[in-house]
């Protein structure tokens, strides 16, 4: 049985692969401070893992310390995966292709592998990402931005006698914790909006619109037509361990 994990800025996620079949695992939120007691917590009663294989955007020393956990508890060492020029059906954009986070390239893959046509997917988490697809498997680009609780605590963080408390959203705010609110949701619509117009121009087509991440929740009413997709990492991470051609993930450090 094989472990996969999604280790992101503030939560980590998990799944089990095994005999092909990916297991629902868990989610616990880490906030960057140590991993040690909520992975005792959490897998405790773990058995019979064979594998490690890890989608992380932490920082080096998150990595060094999930990998000595695994050490100790499991006798392996964690494989970290990084982004490749290309691998499962999908083609990198970027000329130097690890400077692509690996959490946006999985996502990617197994988007385009459950569907394959021209679209973009849109990730939430503590930044939005925007990715643009063609139908071949194609990686035109993306952007990265804060996403709106991020560009929220930003106003708060820089402002005085400002507050979101109770904040919600409106097309013409009254009020200033509505006005932050808002003022967050109509930015990250802004640039979706605009990105998915240039994909349209690149790609000569109308792209589906394909959300997910842990902050997609608050955008989906705003975006009638948007696609919800869920476990896009985990799913990547699976296609990844079961593709023999896969490039083989490293061990800490780099």
């Amino acid at each position: 049985m094989k472990l996969l994990i999604d280790l992101g800025n503030t939560r980590l996620k998990w799944a089990f692969l095994a005999r092909g079949e990916l297991r629902a695992g868990g989610v616990f939120a880490h906030g960057r401070a140590p991993l040690d007691v909520p992975l005792r917590r959490e897998w405790a009663e773990l058995r019979g893992i064979e594998a490690v294989l890890v989608a992380s955007v932490v920082a080096p020393s998150v990595e060094d310390e999930l990998d000595a956990w695994v050490r100790e508890r499991f006798g392996l060492h964690a494989g970290f995966l990084r982004s490749p020029a290309a691998a499962l059906g999908l083609r990198n954009a970027y000329a130097q292709p690890t400077r692509l986070g690996i959490d946006r390239f999985l996502a990617m893959a197994a988007l385009h592998d459950a569907s394959p046509r021209a679209q973009v997917l849109v990730g939430v988490g503590t930044a939005l990402t925007a990715d643009a697809l063609d139908g071949g498997g194609r990686h035109h680009g993306g952007l990265i931005l804060p996403s709106p609780h991020v560009m929220r605590e930003a106003v708060l963080g820089s402002t005085a006698r400002v507050a979101a408390l109770g904040g919600h959203w409106s097309e013409m705010p009254a009020d200033t914790a509505d006005a932050v609110v808002s003022g967050s949701l109509y930015a990250a619509l802004g640039a979706i909006d605009r990105f998915v117009a240039a994909a349209a121009r690149r790609l000569d087509a109308v792209p589906a619109v394909v959300l997910t991440g842990g902050g997609a929740e608050e955008l989906a009413p705003l975006l009638p037509d948007a696609e919800r997709a869920h476990d896009l990492v985990l799913r990547g991470l699976a296609l990844w361990a079961e593709d023999p051609s896969a490039p083989t993930p490293r061990n800490r450090p780099y």
